[in-house]
């Protein structure tokens, strides 16, 4: 079963996002996509709402689970929302399945609403509203007013609310979108299987081994771990300025460099720049451009960014690309449980400072001694990124 949890991002202090007051449910429906990454579809969404104000601490994804799964999940659910402090909760369902009957008692999956409310009130959470959302309209679980909650349902509004609006125009301005669904968010993360593109994918690595040799000649692991980092921040240079150009060739050594877990440790402090957004961007790129072999690292590097800006979704779905095709990969595995714990972004950025401080300590770039620096390494990458270009070329003609 699917399960995703979406913090509610930076401390409110450092937050991006400004408050939105949410009126009513047309507004949480609106917003919901944007707060998830993805349209939901057969999901149970809960939005956990702290203090008196009811601020949106944390939200919630789970598949709509089967009747022998319900006491399971349910028990689950209403154990996380307690142990973030939540004070109450909206609770969301979306699905096609028909109700059972009429009445409110009888709109579809109203026994698992029914369920975790009861399990909600046993640990003093009060369930706030209620929705079905199907077939482009929604019912409250809750409501018996005709008058506001017609038995037919209440059709979503055609044009955003103005909540919807002002919560949507600053994620948008922040690089955010919203996937068709979860299977979208999951393909943003896997590289194309077009023929073109593995081609140049697999050259890429055949010329990369060849560059990785000769620093590794030259000056060992720090050579190559000094190479990754200064391509990387000359890609996160380049991207900040607009230019979200990602050569085959630049892509291919950050992926290798990040097998050296210094390197992959050191791009993941990143969180803690003023441009983790485009951090974020440039990984979930280089995830695209990586075949299994090299993905554990880079997707356990986006999964981490992504758990900093409270995108779990998309860090879910990351760790879990990462440890399909590495099941042994340790740091994916902390991420997921972090993820299941529901530890906050805040979490992760302490840790982040640790590392920083650690990496800082053991002076992991260090001084590469008989290497003139950067030189030597610009010196061979600009001899191997000529075959590169002539690839491109060959493939332009082609195509």
């Amino acid at each position: 079963m699917d399960d995703d949890t979406t913090t509610a991002g930076p401390d409110e202090d450092d937050a991006p996002i400004s408050v939105v007051r949410i009126g009513g449910p047309a507004d949480i429906l609106g917003v919901l996509p944007y707060r998830i990454g993805f349209h939901p579809s057969e999901s149970l969404v809960v939005v956990c709402l702290e203090g008196p104000r009811r601020r949106d601490r944390l939200v919630m994804r789970v598949d709509l689970p089967s009747p022998a799964e319900q006491r399971g999940v349910v028990a689950d659910i209403a154990e996380r929302v307690a142990h973030i402090g939540a004070s109450s909760s909206v609770v969301v369902v979306y699905t096609e399945d028909a109700d059972a009957g009429r009445g409110r008692t009888r709109l579809a999956h109203a026994g698992l609403v029914q369920a975790l409310r009861s399990a909600l009130r046993n640990r003093e959470i009060q369930l706030h509203e209620a929705l079905l959302v199907r077939a482009g309209r929604w019912w409250s679980y809750l409501c018996h007013d005709p008058g506001c909650c017609p038995p037919e349902g209440t059709p979503l509004p055609e044009e955003p609310t103005a909540a919807t609006v002002r919560y949507a125009a600053e994620a948008v301005g922040q690089g955010e979108r919203v996937l068709a669904d979860r299977d979208e968010l999951r393909r943003s993360v896997e590289p194309s299987d077009h023929a073109v593109a593995t081609a140049v994918r697999r050259l890429a690595g055949k010329e990369t081994a060849a560059l990785v040799d000769d620093v590794l000649a030259e000056g060992g692991s720090p050579a190559l771990r000094v190479l990754t980092l200064a391509t990387l921040a000359r890609l996160r240079s380049r991207w900040a300025r607009g230019d979200r150009r990602l050569e085959p060739a630049d892509a291919a050594l950050v992926l290798l460099g990040l097998h050296d877990k210094r390197a992959r440790d050191a791009t993941m402090t990143g969180v803690l720049d003023d441009d983790a957004d485009t951090l974020l961007d440039l990984l979930g790129a280089l995830a695209r451009q990586a075949d299994d072999r090299d993905a554990a690292p880079v997707c356990t590097a986006l999964g981490w960014v992504a758990y900093a800006h409270g995108h779990g979704a998309l860090a879910a779905v990351a760790a879990e690309r990462a440890l399909r095709c590495a099941p042994d990969y340790s740091m994916a595995r902390l991420l997921l449980d972090g993820l299941d714990r529901m530890l906050g972004p805040d979490h992760v950025r302490a840790v982040s400072e640790a590392v920083r401080a650690e990496l800082d300590d053991l002076d992991v770039l260090g001084d590469l001694g008989d290497l003139d620096d950067l030189d030597v390494l610009h010196d061979l990458q600009a001899d191997w990124e000529d075959p590169m270009d002539e690839l491109d070329g060959e493939l332009g003609d082609a195509c």
